[in-house]
């Protein structure tokens, strides 16, 4: 199992190479299909999703990376709530099957 950051949409440009979104894993991150994808092809079968959220609102206005990319941006806390709307949080099982040398 793993828990990763992933996207549902692509983010623009001054989001993707902002600093801050890199230190808190948001510019970084990949297409949640692509992540899966990535997945499956390193042999992993079974691959599911098996919980997802979205970053609470209220955590963002309170985390110090959010405040710094709102900052640095010169964005609104609206325009940062609409990103935030396609950055997800999801766990993930697959299983690898046994392969002897």
């Amino acid at each position: 199992m793993v828990s990763d950051i992933v996207l549902l949409q692509e983010l623009p440009d001054f989001l993707k190479d902002s600093v801050a979104a890199y230190v808190g894993c948001i510019s970084g991150a990949t297409q949640k299909e692509d992540y899966l994808g990535a997945i499956q092809a390193a042999g992993f079968q079974e691959v599911r999703v098996v919980d997802e959220t979205s970053f609470p609102l209220d955590c963002l206005e309170n985390d110090p990376t959010a405040q710094a990319i709102v900052k640095g941006l010169n964005l609104s806390f609206e325009e940062l709530k609409g990103f935030a709307s396609s950055v997800r949080s999801v766990k993930v099982t697959g299983i690898k099957p046994f392969q002897e040398a």
